[in-house]
């Protein structure tokens, strides 16, 4: 049971509510029940339990979510105000989804696991993309969750990517552009805790920003970060802040890194550590074979999306992870390192984001 979300269920039980909202002939989700009609199958009696999925259900085809109207990805039931996602789009065509309050929900959740003497108060979002990403979306809940106010330079990843490639002295110069507007807001404003990625800490500009401000905290995520910048960052550059991470994207959601409580990074090597914000999301670590890795193992990041808003089973990411067992208050399995997997090094673009 996960204590900071209003869920009593199991995740079997969780998994066949779900399903039973998705595939509901009446007010179930287009694109699901012309999927159960195809297949000649109705998961709701199909699926007992989550393991039972990979029975019922193929490797899911992402590409869908690119090419389809997105209205067919939501049940007919969720009305309301709702909002359109995208993906990043620096691999290829974004994937688009249609969600209400899912990330309020998951502001919720990354509050919760936050250490209590974690800073909170008024945010800056330098780096992670705004608009129809969830990024900018989630640091406003996170606001509201403080009771505090955020302020966002929105960063285009997919122009950052065609500069990256084209030319890296204009690839520098945007960043400094991004980095210009960051300082114009810490000028004039009480700006508590920085939003950013691993890559725009690791700019000495970004150093000195954080240096010469009012800011107390730093909450990096949206790149992966290696052990021994990890290390450098805590211990160097960024030591007299408080210092946290998530890991997520528009599909998944927020993954936590670890509170200092349940072992501090130094005890872990600098590993980072995150909690997967279960039952909403599910991410295995496979290998070649489709098999969950044993805890220490290495392996792909296999995701299901389990919420009433969006069903997205059994899809293969392009992160690498280590499985490792989780603890109480959060008993199921967590993720180390992840970051890109080998193989899709070349498809990646990680240059700010």
């Amino acid at each position: 049971m996960n204590p900071h979300l209003p869920i009593d269920d199991s995740l079997d039980a969780w998994t066949r509510h779900v399903l039973d909202v998705h595939f509901d002939p009446a007010a179930g989700t287009p694109y699901w029940l012309g999927w159960a009609a195809d297949h000649d199958v109705d998961p709701r009696t199909a699926v007992d339990g989550f393991e039972d999925l990979q029975t019922v259900f193929g490797p899911f085809d992402e590409d869908v979510l690119c090419d389809l109207p997105v209205e067919q990805f939501h049940p007919k039931r969720l009305d309301g105000p709702r909002r359109v996602y995208e993906t990043g789009g620096t691999t290829g065509a974004p994937k688009r989804v249609v969600m209400s309050n899912y990330w309020q929900q998951q502001a919720r959740w990354a509050d919760g696991v936050l250490p209590d003497d974690f800073p909170r108060g008024n945010l800056l979002m330098l780096g992670p993309p705004g608009g129809a990403n969830n990024a900018g979306v989630f640091v406003q809940h996170l606001a509201d969750e403080w009771d505090a106010l955020p302020f966002h330079v929105t960063m285009d990843p997919r122009w950052a990517k065609r500069l990256s490639e084209r030319n890296h002295d204009d690839f520098d110069a945007y960043v400094d552009h991004l980095i210009d507007q960051a300082a114009r807001i810490l000028e004039s404003q009480d700006v508590r805790v920085l939003f950013t990625t691993a890559r725009f800490l690791e700019r000495p500009r970004v150093r000195t920003l954080v240096d010469e401000s009012s800011i107390e905290a730093v909450y990096h995520g949206g790149t992966a970060l290696d052990r021994d910048t990890h290390r450098i960052f805590r211990e160097e550059w960024y030591a007299d802040v408080a210092f946290a991470g998530e890991y997520g994207n528009t599909l998944m959601g927020v993954a936590q890194e670890v509170p200092p409580s349940l072992g501090t990074a130094a005890e872990r090597d600098y590993h980072l550590d995150y909690v997967p914000c279960l039952p909403y999301f599910v991410p295995e670590v496979v290998d070649d074979t489709g098999d969950v890795v044993g805890y220490g193992e290495r392996g792909t990041v296999r995701l299901t999306v389990l919420n009433e808003e969006f069903f997205l089973p059994i899809l293969q990411e392009r992160d690498a992870a280590t499985r490792i067992e989780g603890a109480d208050p959060y008993p199921w399995d967590w993720l180390r390192d992840p970051g890109t997997a080998p193989d899709r090094v070349d498809d990646a673009a990680e240059g700010v984001y």
